[in-house]
Parts: C-alpha cells; sequence; structure tokens
C-alpha cells in the first residue's frame, strides 16, 4: 500500500478487536514494545532480527505492507498484505517490479515468541505470491485495490476491500468504493461481489470505506473509517450468513441499530484508518489501537463492549522508537492477559514486521478522556488529542504537575483560553467530568465542563475564580441530543495576563445502561431506536400515565406475545441487576420483565407476573450476562384473556 516518506506523512490507524470466551474484565495499559522478527522482505546488512519467511527469494515480495491477520480455521491465519513490489526495489511505496495490489500468506505458526513463520503464500507462479484482488491500476480510475480486512463464516473467507481512485496529500487518498470478496477454495481464487459494496459520495467523505471485521454471537461487527486518515470509527453489523447482501446491514445510531447507513454515529473520535479488531478472551476487553498522526504515535483504546464506551487512548508505539511505523494489526493467537503481538508496518523499508507488548494493569479503564494526566505529551511534539483555543501548552516537566510529571495550562492576557478534547457519548445519558485545576490569583472568570461539539450549547459547566492550590471540580451533566461532546476547561484573560493549570482529568459514564430509560425523548407514539416492540406496544406521550416524567412505553393486545424490548451492551461472564417500575390490566395474568441473549436467545433471567399490579411496582431481576456481549431486556405480555395492557416506566440496568 503506498505512503510517504516520512513517519509524520505516514498515518495509520488500527482498530483491534477479536471475539472470543471471555476473561475477568480488565483495562490494560501496553509496555515494554519490542521488534520480535521481520515479516516480509531480505534482511539488511547490519539486521540481527531473526527472517523466517525470506519473502524476497521465496514469494517475489521484496516490499509490502499492512499484515491483516485472521483466524481462517483448519489451524491456520490469513495474513493479508497490501501493494507489493519485486525484483528492482528501492526501499519506499513508489517504485520497484513487479506490482502486485496485495498478496496473501497462509500460517499455522503459534509459536510467535521467535517470529511468524508462513506455511506458504498463495500463488500463480513457481517461487511467485499471486495479485488475489486485481486492480486497473489507472491513476484517477482505479489505482489500486488495496484490502482492509478479513473474516471467515464456515468454509467461505471473506475481504473488506478499498477500491483507490487516487492518492493525495501524505495520509489522503479518495476510493471508489469499498466491498467484499469472497473465497471458497482456501484463498486461491477470490470474487468481488457486485452488489455488496459501499459506494463513495461526492465529497469522498462515506465513512464506510475502510474496515475490520469481527464475528460474534451470530453477527459479524464492521468498524469503518472513510478513505484517508482522519476519520472517526463507525460501526455495522451484519448477520454471519448474509455478508454478501449490503441491505442486511444495521448501523449503530450512537443508541441502537439503524437500518440507514446515514444514521451512523461513531463509536471513537479518532485520527484514523486502517481498521483491525480484536477481543482479548483472558482480559474480557476489546482492544482498539491505530496510529494518531497528530499523536506522531500507535495508542490503543479498551472497552467491555463493542459499541463501548471506549476507553481514551494510551500509547503503544511511538514513531520515535519505530520510525516510520503506520499499523498495526493483532495477530489473533498472540492474545493474552501480559502479552500482544501484532504486525506493523515502516514505511522505510517498506515491510512488515512482527512486534510484541507487555500488557499491565490499568485503573483508568473507565476513563473516557485520552491523555487525562497530560503524562506522555513528553514523547510526542504535539498536544493531541488536547486541542487549544487561545493561549496555553503542556508543562512538561517543570514541577508544576499535580501528580506525575506534566500538566496542561492556558495563559493569555485577553479573550478566552482553554484546553478542550471531544469524545463519542451516548446520547441522554448522564456522565460525570472531574479534573483538577489551579489558576493565577486575577482570575475572575473560569470555566470547566462539557458542551455539545463546535462550541454548541454547555451541558454542564464549574466556574471558578482564583485557585492558589490544586482544586478538583466535578461536573455531572447529561447528553442530549448528543453523540459527540467537548470537555474543556479554560479563562477568560480579563485582567491581563491569566493563566489556569489542568491535571488529572477524567469522563466517567453514569451506571444505567439502558438509554432512554424513562422513555422521555421518544419522539412519537411508535417506538423509536434504542427501543423496539413486538406485536401491539408504543409509547404514552403526555397521558398522564408515567410514573416519573411525562412518557412511558405500553403493551397492549388482545391476543398473542406484546413486548418492548431494547438491545443492551455488556461485559461477558458479569453479574447486572435489571430494574423498572410496571403497572398492568387487571385482567393480567401472564406477563415477563426480564433479560435474553439476542434474537430470541436464552433467557438470563426474568420476574413472571402472574397477577394484576394495579400501581406501578418496583421489579428487580439479576441476571448474568453469560458469554453474551451484549442482552436483550424486554417486558411483555401474553393476551390471553382478552384487551391487556402493560405499562412500564424508569427502566436500568447496572453492573454488580
Amino acid at each position: 500500500m503506498r505512503r510517504t516518506t516520512t513517519w509524520k506523512r505516514a498515518v495509520v490507524v488500527q482498530a483491534v478487536w477479536l471475539l472470543g470466551g471471555a476473561g475477568v474484565a480488565g483495562a490494560v495499559t501496553p509496555t515494554n514494545v519490542t521488534k520480535v522478527a521481520r515479516v516480509t522482505g531480505a534482511t539488511p546488512a547490519g539486521e540481527l532480527l531473526p527472517n523466517p519467511n525470506q519473502t524476497h527469494s521465496n514469494y517475489e515480495v521484496y516490499g509490502t505492507d499492512l499484515g491483516i491477520v485472521w483466524d481462517k480455521g483448519g489451524g491456520e491465519v490469513f495474513v493479508l498484505f497490501g501493494d507489493t513490489f519485486g525484483a528492482g526495489w528501492c526501499g519506499n511505496g513508489g517504485c520497484g517490479g513487479g506490482w502486485r495490489s496485495n498478496v496473501l500468506a497462509r500460517s499455522a505458526d503459534t509459536a510467535l515468541s521467535n517470529g511468524l513463520t508462513f506455511t506458504t503464500m498463495v500463488q500463480d507462479g513457481t517461487r511467485h505470491a499471486k495479485e488475489i484482488l486485481a486492480s486497473r491500476k489507472v491513476d484517477n480510475d482505479e489505482m489500486t485495490v488495496i484490502p482492509t480486512a478479513g473474516v471467515t463464516v464456515g468454509s467461505r473467507h471473506y475481504i473488506h476491500y478499498m477500491s483507490v481512485r487516487h492518492w493525495g496529500e501524505p495520509g489522503q487518498w479518495i476510493t471508489n468504493h469499498a466491498g467484499i470478496a469472497y473465497s471458497d477454495d482456501n484463498g486461491q481464487n477470490w470474487v468481488k461481489h457486485p452488489s455488496a459494496r459501499w459506494t463513495n459520495n461526492a465529497s469522498w467523505t462515506n465513512p464506510f470505506q475502510m474496515a475490520a471485521l469481527v464475528k460474534n454471537g451470530g453477527f459479524v461487527y464492521l468498524f469503518a473509517t472513510p478513505n484517508g486518515r482522519f476519520g472517526n470509527v463507525h460501526l455495522a453489523r451484519v448477520p454471519e450468513g448474509a455478508l454478501l447482501d449490503i441491505t442486511a446491514y444495521r448501523y449503530w445510531d450512537g443508541n441502537g441499530w439503524s437500518t440507514s447507513q446515514a444514521a451512523a454515529r461513531p463509536v471513537v473520535i479518532g485520527i484514523a484508518g486502517e481498521l483491525s479488531v480484536a477481543y482479548n478472551a483472558a482480559l474480557g476487553r476489546f482492544l482498539m489501537t491505530y496510529l494518531n498522526e497528530h499523536r506522531q504515535a500507535v495508542v490503543l483504546r479498551d472497552a467491555g463492549t463493542p459499541t463501548g464506551p471506549w476507553s481514551g487512548e494510551k500509547l503503544l508505539a511511538t514513531g520515535a522508537a519505530f520510525p516510520g511505523i503506520y499499523n498495526a494489526f493483532i495477530h489473533p493467537w498472540g492474545n493474552s492477559a501480559t502479552e500482544l503481538y501484532f504486525i506493523s508496518s515502516q514505511w522505510t523499508p517498506y515491510n512488515t514486521f512482527l512486534l510484541r507488548a507487555s500488557l499491565a494493569a490499568d485503573t483508568q479503564g473507565d476513563n473516557l478522556l485520552s491523555e487525562p494526566g497530560f503524562e506522555t505529551q513528553a514523547a510526542t511534539p504535539t498536544m493531541a488529542p488536547w486541542y487549544l483555543t487561545g493561549g496555553g501548552g503542556i508543562d512538561r516537566a517543570l514541577g508544576n504537575a499535580r501528580t506525575g510529571q506534566d500538566n496542561g495550562f492556558v495563559r493569555g492576557s485577553s479573550g478566552w483560553n482553554a484546553l478542550k478534547q471531544s469524545v463519542v457519548v451516548q446520547p441522554y445519558t448522564d456522565y460525570s467530568l472531574k479534573g483538577w485545576l489551579r489558576a493565577s490569583p486575577n482570575t475572575t472568570r473560569g470555566s470547566f465542563g462539557a458542551r455539545a461539539a463546535g462550541n454548541g450549547p454547555v451541558l454542564g459547566e464549574s466556574s471558578f475564580g482564583a485557585l492558589a492550590a490544586w482544586t478538583e471540580r466535578t461536573v455531572t451533566f447529561n447528553s442530549g441530543a448528543n453523540t459527540v461532546v467537548e470537555v474543556y476547561g479554560g479563562v477568560w484573560a480579563d485582567a491581563g495576563d491569566t493563566w489556569a493549570q489542568l491535571d488529572d482529568v477524567s469522563l466517567t459514564r453514569g451506571a444505567n445502561l439502558v438509554a432512554q430509560g424513562g422513555f422521555e425523548q421518544q419522539p412519537s407514539g411508535t417506538a423509536t431506536s434504542p427501543w423496539s416492540t413486538l406485536g401491539k406496544a408504543g409509547i404514552d406521550r403526555g397521558l398522564g400515565f408515567a410514573r416519573t416524567g411525562a412518557n412511558n412505553a405500553w403493551v397492549r393486545n388482545d391476543t398473542g406475545w406484546n413486548a418492548i424490548k431494547q438491545e443492551v451492551s455488556v461485559t461477558p461472564n458479569t453479574r447486572y441487576t435489571l430494574t423498572g417500575w410496571v403497572k398492568t390490566s387487571a385482567n393480567q395474568s401472564d406477563g415477563y420483565f426480564g433479560a435474553r441473549g439476542l434474537n430470541n436467545g436464552p433467557i438470563l433471567n426474568e420476574t413472571h407476573l402472574t397477577q394484576a399490579l394495579g400501581n406501578y411496582t418496583l421489579l428487580s431481576v439479576a441476571f448474568d450476562s453469560g458469554p453474551n456481549h451484549a442482552v436483550e431486556v424486554y417486558a411483555g405480555t401474553w393476551a390471553n384473556a382478552g384487551d391487556t395492557w402493560l405499562q412500564v416506566d424508569d427502566v436500568a440496568v447496572t453492573r454488580n
């Protein structure tokens, strides 16, 4: 895959996620990243790394990149590469003979501590790796076809690819479309499906041009970004058996799953591209890694569920330590509670390497903010993921920090001066923002809070004046209709030179995992995302039937099963409590309030309502999530005795 010649211009994002069984959930921080072995290319003079594949002589692969890895079944993984060059290779992404847009290897190697050995590469001749997805190789038409992800379902293998129209400025390119190709002969031959495609738009901003594919619970999840390396991460999913049916995909809208691609909202704010996703079963956490060009480092996020909330960024590997690094695709067999193996590309020598990181426990796993203590700012020349309005920066090892060695500061003699960071939130959900501040004696108008993105309305704010010592401030707010908010700390410089310092900032989600549990934000009498219905059900809006607020949900019919339900993301093998307030008609004798697996999966626990509830009554159901990353909570009734109804309000799921 074509890249530029400087590290700063070689930006890639990788999101990592591999799904499997669940362990004890625990956030992690990567440390001690080392290069284990060369994966592709010839060993240059002076390099001491193992090079088990010798791809230059065995497969005419002198230079290549990516290294997307997935379990293909049968005790092997596929390892998938981008733009590939043969003899005449000169050490960067723009020259050399034998250009192939992509090549594919198979490996059964489980002992990664000494390198990754291929079983073979897919070939079209003796000792020559085959281009598996053809491209026209015409600039401003189809310059190349680059694979971005792979997954295997049963005996069929799938590749998500992008048709690159034109390479632009560093880290920027445009695509014609993204699509799905498949193979039924162990990867030897591939077919690009004619309609399993996401066509790019006229402004080249379609968010589903680069992707990661991951199986879980009968679905394949698709994390995606636009073309180039500066987009946010979006999410879709499709039943395993329908990967080639573009109409079967559902898009995460911030609350639930929508049929509309236009409704998709980000799960991560990113400077992001080239996604790869994995679930670490030993940790019970999803891992997401990518190269943040603004930070000039590959970073890692983690989460208990695929939809998040995702933690803030943590440094995985810096460009200073690994010059030209621009991706990090996790090997599915290299996950443990303490180790992580991944394949990375480096622009010079435009080849791939196997790296290993140690994983250490991270007590900040619930913090949604990146760089909360500014501690790795010393390792990067920029302030990202914090951004500045007015004057300010980072105090690096100046002795001003509350904890550690670094802190942020703002300073100016006029106007508004603030540090700010954008973060994904779930709409209509409670959050708590905390941070420690110190301010100059002449400070009269300091503010610490959260607002809608793009200098939108303030959602919650704490004002402060002069603060001689570090002082903690707490702001609670509801996200409202927003899927992205901006947190900030700053001062108005009304009296000349004015400053404030900021350290140890955190943003955490409220305990209730049910979205719109009080139904107050439902826009009509028809239930909409994140709620859905079976049989006859809907929303009472302002009718005086609610327990609290103006609205409640109802189910009512004279026959069959009728229910209102919501999919809730959970951590596997974890205890939760479902609560809600219910009242029913006098003839109700067969109602249920509980939690189950998706798609009418096994009931995890429920309360059977055999008698009428004349007044709102609090119901409580304890359940274990089992192997599920998402469950369905429901309230409903069988209408076995004619016109029967049930009303429900103030629903919550909390982790025990």
